[in-house]
């Protein structure tokens, strides 16, 4: 019996960052996942970003990678199903469509008119942000001790993080994670996201890190604007499918490797291709 193959995430800042062809030739002998998020960011990308990143994406699929849907996706199939999403990741379907010709990767996407692609997603951050706005005025009115102790956590973002993980870890997310999705959407509540096997309880648990180190931020002068913020929407959602996926590729040094690192420290990050051992190498394909 073959092993269950190892899935590799690749983020924006490795397609970018790493020599596409020597990714193309990775891809043909590993399970490399092109994410949807991946594809937004390569969809939006602004003038002042490298060019021609979509086409670094086109290139990815059409040499072995696969493509793969973003957690919404995956949370509406936890809902239906009351069960947690499986470890397998691709959508084979949407991939070979990709590499026959008969749809475009933007097609995937929710909107295809470029002009508006952007607003879906910067609605969410948007968001975001005014709930860590509305988190900190409510510290600062009805529990202004916390602030201190909030000040006393470590101002190395790894082990920031990791501390951040340690009390998140400690409660229980479930009402959070059925709060947070549509009530049409869950088939049974009694059986939902019943603990941190789901990706639906792995979404709530990194968004509510992200935010009490917004709140961190705020309290030590920082004060996160809509584009970081909307980046870090964005790396969280590769993150989140580490839930299910066994190594993320990132030359990110400033979130996504102490956010993976500590959300998932049993899983690899790695900054190169070099990095990767021979046991990701997928011999089913």
């Amino acid at each position: 019996m073959l092993a269950k193959p190892k899935q590799i995430i690749v983020d924006k800042e490795a397609l970018v960052g790493m020599n596409i062809n020597a990714l193309c030739d990775f891809a043909k002998d590993h399970l490399l996942l092109c994410c949807d998020t991946l594809l937004y960011e390569c969809a939006t990308a602004s003038k002042h970003e490298p060019r021609g990143m979509l086409e670094r994406y086109k290139k990815l699929i059409k040499n072995g990678a696969y493509y793969c849907s973003n957690s919404l996706k995956f949370i509406q199939s936890e809902s239906k199903n009351c069960l947690p999403y499986p470890w397998f990741l691709p959508d084979l379907d949407a991939t070979k469509k990709i590499c026959t010709g008969e749809k475009r990767p933007e097609d995937l996407l929710d909107f295809t008119v470029y002009g508006k692609l952007s607003q879906p997603r910067y609605k969410v951050a948007e968001t975001i942000l005014n709930v860590s706005r509305k988190i900190k005025k409510r510290i600062d009115i009805e529990i202004p001790y916390i602030t201190e102790e909030i000040k006393q956590l470590p101002s190395d973002t790894y082990e920031r993080l990791q501390k951040l993980f340690e009390d998140i870890d400690a409660c229980d997310l479930r009402q959070l994670c059925i709060d947070s999705v549509r009530d049409e959407w869950i088939k049974d509540k009694a059986k939902f996201c019943l603990s941190a096997e789901w990706i639906s309880w792995q979404r709530i648990r990194l968004a509510d890190v992200i935010l009490m180190n917004y709140n961190y931020l705020r309290q030590t002068g920082g004060w996160p604007g809509i584009k970081r913020v909307e980046h870090d929407y964005h790396d969280m959602e590769y993150i989140l499918l580490l839930s299910r996926a066994d190594c993320l590729l990132t030359r990110d040094e400033k979130l996504v490797k102490p956010l993976a690192k500590t959300a998932f420290p049993e899983k690899d990050v790695f900054s190169s291709l070099e990095e990767v051992p021979d046991e990701y190498e997928c011999h089913w394909k």
